[in-house]
């Protein structure tokens, strides 16, 4: 368990610290001259069960408020610490109000000094502090206590070990299912060990010989060795103090003050740190649409823009973030925003979808599925609103709320996995009853044409679903013979493409020339010989191509789709003989001239049978297993 520090400038929040585990958390000759904190930090309490509590002393001048921020950005637990003679501070109000921004479990009030004040000082200062808390509408115990004389101290003591003793047993309850992640605060080197970092573990577990991923840099880091709570162990866990040894940090740009360390490779969709971040944002001051500001998160802060999405009736507003830097964050961190000038707290964002659509963001269907996502109160309620719409990846959902494959939720029979996408099994019934509805519409529309390939339909659903989930989807159809697939087409099994007695003859005329001319024919050359409108020829050979009859190896050029395939099997055989064929080789043995014969072999490299050497412009074999005569329908013989 870990426990933060807070209040105004020179309120004895060190001195506090000293008295309760006799360690002088202020470490640089600065702070000591000085005699106020700068840096964070760090002391620990021994515990029963050989355990321990931290705790993060943070300075309280309002010109280190970003290091402030840094110590109590993942924190929990606090002291809100006042001084008996000055009692509540311009610091007081704003380190709890960031405090309550962060949704703090417990916090408990220490008034200090009492050895200078008298009684009735004490009375004063406390009715303060009540009022103070009632106004953020928080309710806590108040201790009133002397560093210097240690009075007050064994009952703060008593306390402090009573809530952390009743933390260890929920902690010790939860499960594994959240994976390791930490910000660093500190980053140096050790003789003899190497780069060292520091920081707090946000959820899961790190253990020694593990390996983590370095924001920053690509390739795994390993754990040398690690200290918990001021300790070296072998393991540590959330809510601990850690320093790790590392090894396998790229030696150029190192790890430093603000990086993050996770045990999951981060997905594909934010390989890069998102910079446009979409949420809730709690507003403790009022704010303008687009309005500059200073955002904070772990041991991080960049400038950006907040950008108003909806006003909600609570006092609330659904923004975007769009941040100048990347910033680490995943779902439901807080993440605290400050004006430009770093002089005033606006609120805090809660971080709802890290990877929002760049079009849309404000209409209605849009707007209330963030809606939804905000009224969720667990990462299972969340995936359940995610799917219930949408095509969830399961690796990005894993990343995004930093879970591992040991999540039960994942597993939940409610919903359904397929290729790696997580949906609703209503979600499902309503893409298969979407797909089969446009392939009706379309052969309404196109009863000519056989049916659609899965990119175009994929198309037509506006991307909106994944290609491997309508390819899977397509399939679960064709199995129950609602779909059917003909060369690569979906089509209805009622629909079938078919030439009328006229179209037959017309066929029939088109086959005769192209036997003749040996070779391809342009489309106005059939349109010339059959004595009919350009536009007539380019429908009726749009269905033979759709019917397998022909081939078109570039626009408005036209092949018989059997002379494709006899002209593969020339190729493989010269490949076969020679190693490679060239362009000079191919056009002596077909003999249809230089330009219909380089109008082939880019047709064959586009359709993947051959591969272009660009060095010596000749072709050798890339896919084998297309344009085998033997595969060639029987009807597209004769």
């Amino acid at each position: 368990m870990i426990i933060v520090t807070s209040g105004h400038v020179d309120h004895g929040k060190t001195s506090l610290i000293q008295a309760l585990t006799g360690t002088d958390a202020d470490r640089l000759p600065e702070e000591k001259q000085r005699g106020m904190t700068i840096e964070l930090g760090y002391a620990f309490m021994d515990l029963a069960d050989d355990k321990r509590l931290a705790f993060v002393d943070v300075p309280g001048h309002s010109k280190f408020i970003n290091t402030m921020l840094a110590g109590v950005s993942c924190a929990k637990h606090a002291l809100l610490i006042i001084a008996c003679d000055d009692g509540v501070m311009p610091q007081t109000h704003e380190h709890l109000a960031i405090l309550q921004l962060l949704n703090l479990e417990h916090l408990i009030v220490v008034l200090t000094k009492q050895d200078k004040v008298d009684s009735e000082r004490v009375e004063i200062v406390k009715l303060e502090v009540s009022e103070l808390l009632a106004h953020h509408h928080r309710q806590s115990v108040i201790y009133v206590v002397s560093a210097q004389t240690g009075f007050g101290i064994t009952e703060l003591s008593l306390a402090i070990k009573l809530l952390a003793e009743a933390q260890t047993k929920t902690l010790n309850q939860l499960s594994v299912e959240s994976s390791f992640r930490m910000a660093i605060d500190r980053a140096f080197s050790v003789k003899g060990a190497g780069l060292v970092v520091t920081g707090t573990v946000i959820s899961g577990q790190v253990s020694q010989g593990q390996s983590l991923y370095l924001s920053g840099q690509r390739k795994a880091v390993k754990v040398r060795s690690l200290h918990s709570q001021g300790r070296v162990t072998d393991k540590a866990h959330h809510c601990q103090r850690v320093a790790l040894n590392l090894t396998g940090v790229d030696q150029h740009r190192g790890a430093q003050r603000g990086d993050w360390l996770t045990a999951l490779e981060p997905a594909v969709a934010v390989i890069e740190a998102p910079k446009v971040i979409c949420g809730v944002f709690e507003s403790s001051s009022s704010f303008k649409h687009w309005q500059a500001v200073q955002v904070h998160l772990g041991n991080s802060h960049t400038t950006a823009r907040l950008g108003l999405l909806q006003s909600l009736a609570d006092g609330k507003a659904l923004v975007e973030l769009q941040c100048e830097q990347s910033l680490h964050c995943v779902e439901q961190d807080r993440i605290i925003v400050r004006d430009s000038a770093a002089k005033t707290t606006l609120g805090a964002l809660r971080v709802l979808d890290i990877n929002p659509p760049k079009r849309g963001k404000r209409s209605p269907e849009r707007l209330a599925y963030i809606e939804a996502l905000k009224e969720c109160s667990s990462v299972k309620r969340s995936l359940q609103v995610q799917t219930q719409d949408h095509c969830v990846k399961k690796s990005d959902f894993m990343w995004a709320n930093q879970l591992t494959d040991q999540a039960r939720l994942l597993a939940d029979e409610q919903l359904l996995e397929l290729d790696g996408y997580l949906l609703s099994h209503t979600l499902k019934q309503q893409i298969e009853t979407q797909l089969l509805t446009l392939v009706e519409d379309y052969h309404q529309a196109s009863p000519e044409l056989l049916g659609l390939s899965i990119n175009r339909l994929q198309r037509m659903t506006h991307g909106k679903y994944p290609l491997a989930v309508l390819l899977k989807l397509t399939d679960s159809l064709r199995e129950q013979q609602l779909l059917q697939s003909t060369r690569g087409l979906l089509h209805l099994p009622r629909h079938s493409l078919s030439l009328s007695e006229q179209e037959q003859q017309q066929w029939l005329s088109i086959k005769q020339l192209m036997l003749a001319a040996n070779g391809p024919l342009w489309s106005s050359d059939l349109a010339k010989e059959l004595n009919l409108e350009l536009t007539v020829v380019r429908l009726l050979c749009r269905k033979l191509i759709q019917l397998g009859y022909l081939s078109a190896i570039i626009k408005d050029r036209f092949m018989l789709t059997e002379s494709l395939y006899f002209y593969a099997d020339v190729i493989r055989q010269q490949i076969n003989v020679c190693g490679e064929i060239k362009t000079a080789d191919f056009n002596s043995i077909i003999k249809l001239g230089r330009k219909a014969s380089i109008q082939l072999l880019e047709f064959y490299d586009r359709s993947g049978l051959t591969w272009r050497k660009r060095k010596d412009n000749s072709r050798v074999i890339r896919d084998s297993s297309i344009f085998i005569s033997s595969d060639l329908a029987e009807e597209h013989r004769s």
